[in-house]
């Protein structure tokens, strides 16, 4: 009742400076292009949220900035949570930071909750297929995390939060921009208890659905930089997180569950301008990602499972800009080589590299007619494992007034199977199954199309956007089995190339200004995901989902709110009989269980006492909306905290 009470008396009310802080049009983004542009002139959209925005919400991690961003969805495991773009799951979109690639992937997914944020600046997103600019693994979408870089001779920025679950978060940053110079260094520590999702409210289980966290992370930058035409830096981060649970089997029998995750990457790169016109970037990188895995049965050894997982990862990038007339032409160089090392692998260790190379034109025409921008791109891939493929792209963004926008793009994309689908070997006999690696399998392959189109109503503080999208996917890879789970005639799980399918949908959005300082956005997502080889929904997508985010701000009294909520429909799982998990295909009888529709409702209020002092509580998932097998996200919670940024 209260959020209510505060949006009626704040959004009547009219002092405030009158700025639409979330407004990122003139914001110069870079993912869509792998160029410097004004939002606003992207010829691919690109969303973004702003570093106010991140600290209006008050957000944790990444996971919880996301979790109610339009058309983007989480994807709760017990290796991490993923992000799942436009009906495509967490293995077919790219997370970078400051557009570079990161070590550090459990099965297909980058556990995105071991960022912190605190030293993002923004997010960039990208919808859609961005494979002819960064090649495998983005035929979904790009994330890009682009970090802060020091403006002041000394800036200070601490942050404490504590709260349910016994859930404590503190980080810090520390920059300084002497002369040509640029330092930076921060830290942060999280710890969690684990969660519960109990079959029944008076049914106690010590069975957890999410993991109790430990995270430690730091990292440390140095750059040179004497003029604009001139950027050296050096980076190194560190990340280990400790995640402990508790499972049952269907035979009762209880283990604890351990996994710890170390990631370590370290980045070298050079930034020239060789005159207004020409530009080039030169970029190293090397990361580890040790990912280790216990299964202890308690009472007994039969049943105890230990793994561990090493992942090397060298990279090198090399890009120039060079403009001539109304022409951008950009090109580059891409080689990584990766090497795991595993006992869940047969042979232990296995290495692959890829090459590619990329070339992109923006031209834009401006005469008498409305503003067009033509961006061609093209890349081809060269992986030592499954020989090349080609990523076209065109783009297209016209202009016929300043109040109208429209962007159309198509692409071809591809994702190689990562080393678990190709070599895993990994037994759990508790429960009684065993999944083998497939080294025949061949690459994922993708068709997109994308049209949108945004209308800015001479109204101050509107803007009415619309997307269509539709992808289409051959030789998706899918998990096929044998029989059903059995301690005493294990099954075996594998990895198959049998399916091809599609995601279509549309994205609907609006953004209205109630009031000075209040702005009301609201947003749907209609989505068809099907399977076409099994003509099926694919599972665990919601048809429809709806999102409002109300944003109020009343300065004189230094109060700021924000409520986000966010519905979803109910949505298909394949359950295999006897069985009591979901994704598991090939069984003979299956049954369809739909999950159930739910709400989500976060808000945040903060008090700005100074410029640099704020003091917040955060609600979240406040209509606990959750369950142990299709939902298993972080139960009703409050945390609060004091920020002070110097």
């Amino acid at each position: 009742m209260l959020p209510l009470v505060l949006v009626a008396v704040l959004t009547q009310v009219t002092p405030d400076a009158g700025v639409d802080e979330n407004d990122s049009r003139g914001l110069t983004v870079v993912t869509g292009s792998r160029t410097e542009r004004r939002a606003v002139d992207s010829v691919v959209p690109t969303e973004v949220i702003t570093r106010a925005q991140i600290e209006q919400l008050g957000v944790r991690d990444l996971p919880q900035l996301l979790q109610q961003h339009p058309g983007v969805e989480m994807v709760y495991t017990n290796r991490g949570v993923g992000i799942r773009l436009q009906g495509l799951d967490p293995e077919y979109v790219l997370i970078l930071i400051d557009g570079q690639r990161i070590s550090g992937r459990s099965g297909s997914i980058t556990d995105i909750s071991r960022f912190s944020l605190r030293e993002v600046e923004r997010v960039e997103i990208v919808k859609g297929p961005a494979a002819a600019l960064y090649g495998a693994d983005a035929m979904g979408g790009v994330v890009n995390l682009i970090t802060r870089r020091p403006q002041k001779p000394l800036e200070v920025s601490l942050r404490g939060m504590f709260g349910s679950l016994l859930e404590g978060d503190v980080r810090g940053n520390v920059g300084a921009k002497l002369g040509p110079f640029e330092l930076r260094a921060g830290g942060g520590f999280r710890t969690r208890n684990a969660y519960f999702w109990p079959a029944c409210d008076t049914c106690p289980s010590i069975e957890t659905a999410g993991a109790a966290v430990r995270r430690i992370d730091g990292d440390v930058e140095a750059a040179y930089a004497p003029d604009d035409d001139l950027r050296v830096w050096v980076r190194t981060g560190y990340v280990f997180t400790d995640f402990t649970a508790v499972d049952i089997n269907d035979t009762n029998a209880v283990f604890d569950r351990f996994q710890r995750t170390e990631q370590f990457d370290t980045w070298l790169g050079v930034r020239k301008r060789f005159n207004a016109s020409t530009s080039a970037t030169l970029r190293g990188h090397f990361g580890l990602f040790k990912d280790q895995f216990l299964l202890d049965q308690r009472g007994s050894r039969a049943l105890d499972d230990y793994s561990a997982n090493l992942t090397r990862l060298w990279e090198a990038f090399g890009q120039v800009d060079h403009r001539i007339g109304r022409h951008t032409l950009t090109g580059g160089l891409e080689g990584f080589s990766e090497l795991l090392s595993s006992t869940r692998i047969q042979p232990s260790d296995v290495q692959r590299g890829r090459f590619g190379i990329f070339v992109q034109d923006e031209w834009v025409l401006e005469g008498q007619g409305p503003r067009v921008s033509i961006s061609p791109g093209f890349r081809a891939d060269v992986d030592t494992q499954f020989g090349w493929a080609p990523s076209p792209r065109l783009a297209v963004k016209v202009d016929p007034t300043p109040e109208l926008t429209f962007r159309a793009s198509w692409g071809l994309g591809f994702r190689p199977p990562s080393f678990s689908e190709l070599y895993l070997q990994f037994a759990n006999p508790g429960i009684g199954y065993l999944v083998q690696g497939n080294p025949r399998l061949q690459a994922e392959r993708s068709g997109s199309a994308n049209v949108s189109v945004d209308y800015r109503p001479p109204i101050e503080g509107w803007v009415l956007s619309a997307s269509l999208w539709h992808t289409s996917l051959t030789n998706l890879i899918n998990i096929t089995a044998n029989g059903i789970p059995n301690p005493d005639d294990p099954v075996t799980f594998g990895y198959e190339n049998v399916t091809n399918a599609y995601t279509q949908g549309v994205e609907l959005s609006a953004r209205t200004r109630l009031s000075r300082g209040a702005y009301l956005d609201l947003s749907y997502m209609g989505l068809d995901a099907r399977d076409v080889t099994r003509q099926r929904a694919l599972e665990g997508r919601s048809p429809h989902r709806l999102n409002a985010n109300l944003t109020v701000k009343y300065r004189p009294v230094g109060l700021e709110l924000v409520v986000r909520a966010t519905w979803h429909s109910e949505r298909p799982y394949y359950i295999g009989s006897g069985l009591g998990f979901a994704n598991v295909l090939g069984l003979g009888e299956e049954r369809v269980v739909m999950a159930p529709s739910y709400f989500d409702l976060e808000a945040q209020l903060t008090y700005v006492f100074r410029s640099w002092l704020r003091v917040f509580v955060n609600g979240y998932n406040l209509f606990n909306s959750g369950d142990q097998d299709f939902n298993p996200r972080p139960p009703r919670g409050v945390i609060g905290g004091v920020q002070v940024e110097l």
